[in-house]
């Protein structure tokens, strides 16, 4: 059996978590994440301004919430906002409450995307943490979920985090995710495992340690940070069997080939989530970035990678993915 952890009292099945990632964890990659063993999924970041003017599109990815199937799996779902006005977000958690299902209620304060910190959110957070900390109080307050938090080591330099993080337990938060890098980092460079386990060895709350982590190197982001779970990002986009792998590593077992048979299949239901959730143009469009990258590294895709970012349905992607298919069997 896998390890597990728990989080206001709430056991997440293993220590494998979805990353946040805005225009990919929908709910047609939570699910698949899901499906191939992840404990814990995220949501995009959803805009609380945006939602309390009434968006349709996050109306949308709310109500889609309600979609994410996890009975078989018992895998958890954070619910991630932003935001740089307190008003505004404190005004918004109500309305996340009555038209989203989640466990936790994550707020982002470590995404140094230009667009959000030009709104004092995200990131920004790291220069307002005054600000921060009564706002996170009251959010405890009213959130009728957990509330945890997504953060950075610093903005422009490496903050105390021992200090903070001890001061964001005392507000209630009763997680963080750390990605080990400051905001200038961005997401180059090496990940600061040590200060991840600072913060670790700092508070008594569940420590998740994020930032270029995948099945060939979650072992030592473990040994080295001391964290209570990774979360997995970028690596999931295109290879959720990575928290397969991850599962099957810990456990002692070999994981299973990939192959690009194997790839297609998990392609395909990729495709069957998106197009149950999104209309046909929104999916097709979306799917042109990630359908590639589920061949990334395989030989002779090239023509089939090209073929399928002028998709426009989905039945242009299955047909494309069966007649490479079928010629694969033909040339074997």
């Amino acid at each position: 059996m896998p390890k597990t952890f728990s989080i206001a009292g709430i056991e997440i099945p293993n220590r494998y978590v979805l990353a946040p990632l805005a225009g990919f964890t929908d709910y047609s990659l939570r699910q698949l994440s899901s499906d191939m063993g992840a404990g814990l999924v995220y949501t995009e970041m959803e805009s609380c301004e945006s939602l309390i003017h009434n968006s349709s599109a996050t109306w949308e990815d709310l109500r889609n919430t309600y979609k994410d199937d996890h009975s078989k799996t018992g895998t958890k779902l954070a619910l991630q906002i932003f935001g740089g006005k307190q008003e505004s977000i404190l005004q918004s958690i109500p309305l996340f409450e009555s038209g989203a299902k989640y466990d936790f209620l994550d707020f982002n304060a470590g995404c140094p995307v230009p667009k959000v910190m030009r709104q004092k959110a995200g990131a920004y957070w790291l220069n307002r943490l005054d600000e921060l900390f009564p706002l996170l109080e009251k959010m405890v307050s009213i959130s009728r979920k957990p509330v945890i938090i997504k953060i950075r080591i610093g903005f422009d330099e490496i903050m105390d985090v021992r200090h903070v993080c001890r001061k964001l337990e005392a507000c209630g938060v009763r997680a963080i995710a750390v990605h080990g890098r400051t905001r200038r980092e961005g997401f180059a460079g090496d990940v600061h495992y040590d200060v991840i386990r600072e913060i670790q060895e700092s508070v008594t709350i569940p420590v998740i340690a994020n930032g270029s982590i995948d099945e060939r190197n979650f072992q030592d982001a473990f040994e080295k940070s001391k964290a209570d779970a990774v979360m997995i990002g970028q690596r999931a986009i295109g290879y959720p069997k990575v928290f397969k792998d991850m599962l099957d590593i810990e456990e002692g077992r070999t994981p299973e080939r990939n192959t690009v048979e194997s790839q297609i299949a998990l392609l395909k239901r990729h495709l069957d989530y998106i197009f149950s959730c999104k209309e046909e143009k929104p999916a097709s469009d979306i799917m042109r970035g990630i359908s590639v990258r589920y061949l990334k590294g395989f030989d002779n895709t090239k023509a089939l990678r090209l073929s399928l970012v002028q998709s426009r349905s989905k039945e242009e992607y299955i047909e494309k993915l069966d007649s490479f298919l079928n010629r694969q069997e033909t040339t074997i």
